[in-house]
C-alpha cells in the first residue's frame, strides 16, 4: 500500500512540475516583454529594411523606399535600399516604375515584374540601374539578402544592392 501511495505522489509530482514548466513562460511573456521594450532593444535594419525614407501614393497602392542601409564591421551582407510596394490587391498585373532611392528628385531604378495570381508563386522580375549608385538585378528572386524580389503577405519586397559611389 505504501509502494502504491509513493508512486501515485512521484507521478502527482512529475504532472504538476511538467504543468508549471508549460505556464510559466506564458505567464512571463508579458513582464519579460515589457523588459525589453524599455531596455530599447530592437531589430536590426538589415532584417526591418531600414527606416521609411520617402512613399509614393499611386492609385490605390503605395510605394515605399527606405533609407539605405549599410552593412556594420564584420557583416557580411551587401549594403541595399529597399522598396515595398503594397498592398499587393492594388497592384497593376504588370508593374513597371521608375523610383528615385536618394530623393534628389530623379529616378535611380526601374523596378518591373510581374504580379503573380498566387500569394504562394514565386516572384521574378528585373531592377535596371539608372546610374552607377546601384546595381541592376535580371531575374530577380529571392537570391541573396541584400538582392531579392519577394513577396511578404499582401507587399512586395525589392531589395536593391548600393555601390558604394552612392554612399552620402
Amino acid at each position: 500500500m505504501r509502494t502504491r501511495v509513493l508512486a501515485v505522489l512521484a507521478y502527482a509530482g512529475v504532472g504538476l512540475t511538467l504543468a508549471i514548466a508549460i505556464l510559466v513562460p506564458f505567464y512571463l511573456m508579458g513582464a519579460l516583454t515589457g523588459v525589453m521594450a524599455h531596455a530599447g532593444l530592437r531589430v536590426d535594419d538589415k532584417f526591418t529594411g531600414g527606416t521609411v525614407a520617402q512613399s509614393f501614393v499611386h492609385e490605390g497602392y503605395t510605394i515605399r523606399v527606405h533609407e539605405a542601409v549599410w552593412p556594420r564591421m564584420l557583416e557580411r551582407t551587401e549594403p541595399f535600399v529597399q522598396i515595398v510596394f503594397e498592398p499587393v490587391s492594388a497592384l497593376p498585373a504588370q508593374v513597371n516604375e521608375a523610383i528615385d532611392l536618394d530623393g534628389d528628385g530623379e529616378p535611380d531604378v526601374r523596378v518591373e515584374f510581374t504580379v503573380p495570381a498566387s500569394a504562394a508563386a514565386k516572384m521574378h522580375g528585373n531592377v535596371i540601374a539608372l546610374n552607377e549608385g546601384y546595381e541592376s538585378l535580371r531575374n530577380a528572386g529571392n537570391e541573396s539578402f541584400s538582392r531579392m524580389m519577394v513577396r511578404v503577405g499582401d507587399r512586395i519586397v525589392v531589395r536593391v544592392p548600393v555601390r558604394d559611389v552612392a554612399r552620402k
